[in-house]
């Protein structure tokens, strides 16, 4: 790939910016449908705070409804005990803060219309929800802003399409918002953007920006402090390049002083608050039970296992894959960056002790890479459309895009499946797989037929380490 050109766009890319720009936006219209259709709590008529997503949220009702974050007033949060006996959310608070401004916003129609002031009425509910959703929105227009830099609108637009609709994002915008995929999402995409521009630029407002996100983001999932792999490594295609690098950060001198502090700014609070509750500046909430295995890496099951294998229920990623490998001798400066990411990512995944992450569409913990991917997905889309302009290669190009929109037309039948109860959270295998593939109508028989395929995981069994699918 060429370094990015900032000379002035012809008026030709200007109409193409104009038609090809608000196919990011096609999510605002796909929201109003959406947002009734996927939210089961709409129908319940109660709120999406539950399991997990209390967790994240647990932090405001307790500052903002009870005053009191010891939580000693009476909830059914999932705490742990610390050493010192006060108890901890399993989560972080990370979450809590991208959430604050809507529940402040919920909180001030609640007490105005008469509404429960507890945190759980009508208003928390759908603000944090409407709010989960505008981050994802968020997070693809800082996508198109990156892709814009090194690929034509059009090529943007079709990425950001197939991003949204194509992978388990469009899930975890509209069905279940409110856990942390969709915030994470819109922080790597803004991170990634200010890495780059950073980069191009060397403007400080980047370099403070993306430093801050990181924290944010680490704060949220700790090991994904693996971002800052992207600006290290962006451009290093040698070992000399590596070199330079760092001499580059040794000579932001005070400047690189301030990128700590920056980072630590999100951190802080949360480690005031564990040092309040704990005794320690730094805790591991999740309890004794819960651990990594290094030495026993399920990598297979991440990508191929019919419970939650990532290529099996997110097949494009399969296409962006191959995009990456195409990267490595057209656009190696990109694809090193992105590759050391995920090839470490995907191994930390697949230590941790439930490997499947719970109940889940697919491999919810790869959602939020999916700001990086986009660029894999992109360049071989870039690649389909040249050789496609040459006249060569036509039958490839036709699979190729054929296997694209068969992929994500599935993606949506199978959120659709997910949604009805006809894919299991955490128990799918490869004959549930078969007997509901694009099947929409069920008898009762046919359920329960299907539930009988169904295997659970013994969760007992692997936390003791016995992790095989």
């Amino acid at each position: 790939m060429n370094d990015i050109d900032y000379t002035q766009i012809s008026a030709r890319k200007v109409i193409l910016k104009k038609i090809a720009q608000p196919s990011v936006f096609t999510v605002l219209f796909i929201f109003l449908f959406s947002m009734l259709s996927f939210k089961e709590w709409v129908t319940w008529g109660k709120h999406p705070f539950a399991m997990d997503v209390d967790q994240y949220y647990s932090y405001l009702v307790a500052q903002f409804i009870h005053h009191d974050l010891t939580f000693h007033f009476p909830n059914e949060y999932w705490l742990i005990k610390s050493p010192i006996g006060e108890m901890v959310p399993k989560g972080t608070m990370g979450i809590a803060f991208l959430n604050l401004p809507f529940f402040v916003l919920a909180d001030n129609i609640a007490h105005g219309f008469g509404y429960e002031t507890l945190g759980y009425s009508a208003p928390y509910a759908w603000c944090i929800h409407i709010g989960a959703i505008i981050y994802v929105i968020l997070g693809l227009w800082f996508l198109r802003k990156t892709l814009v830099l090194f690929f034509s609108e059009w090529v943007t637009s079709i990425t950001i399409v197939l991003i949204f609709f194509g992978t388990n994002l469009f899930y975890y915008t509209f069905r279940e918002s409110e856990m942390p995929h969709g915030y994470l999402f819109f922080l790597f995409s803004a991170f990634f953007y200010h890495a780059i521009k950073w980069h191009h630029t060397q403007k400080n407002k980047h370099l403070y920006y993306f430093c801050f996100i990181a924290g944010l983001i680490s704060l949220i999932r700790p090991t994904e402090i693996l971002v800052m792999f992207v600006p290290l490594l962006y451009k290093v295609t040698s070992l000399t390049a590596l070199k330079e690098r760092f001499i580059l950060i040794k000579n932001l001198k005070w400047k690189l002083l301030l990128c700590i502090f920056i980072f630590m700014i999100p951190i802080i609070p949360q480690m005031i608050f564990w040092k309040i509750q704990t005794g320690q500046l730094l805790y591991f909430s999740y309890g004794s039970d819960e651990s990594f295995f290094f030495t026993d890496p399920q990598i297979y099951n991440v990508l191929f296992s019919w419970r939650k294998g990532w290529f099996i229920y997110t097949p494009l990623m399969l296409i962006a894959i191959i995009g990456l490998g195409f990267m490595f001798k057209k656009w190696k400066e990109m694809f090193i960056p992105i590759s050391a990411y995920m090839i470490i990512n995907i191994y930390l995944i697949s230590c941790w002790w439930d490997w499947g992450f719970g109940g889940s569409f697919g491999m919810r913990a790869l959602v939020q890479s999916y700001a990086f991917l986009a660029l894999a997905l992109a360049f071989i889309i870039n690649y389909i459309f040249s050789i496609s302009k040459l006249g060569i290669r036509v039958p490839t190009t036709i699979i190729t895009f054929a296997a694209i929109i068969f992929f994500t037309v599935t993606n949506v039948f199978q959120t659709w499946l997910t949604k009805n109860y006809l894919f299991h959270w955490d128990g799918m295998t490869k004959e549930a797989l078969e007997f509901t593939f694009y099947k929409t109508d069920y008898t009762l028989e046919e359920r329960n037929h299907l539930e009988t395929l169904i295997i659970s995981p013994n969760y007992g069994e692997m936390r003791k380490g016995n992790r095989d699918e």
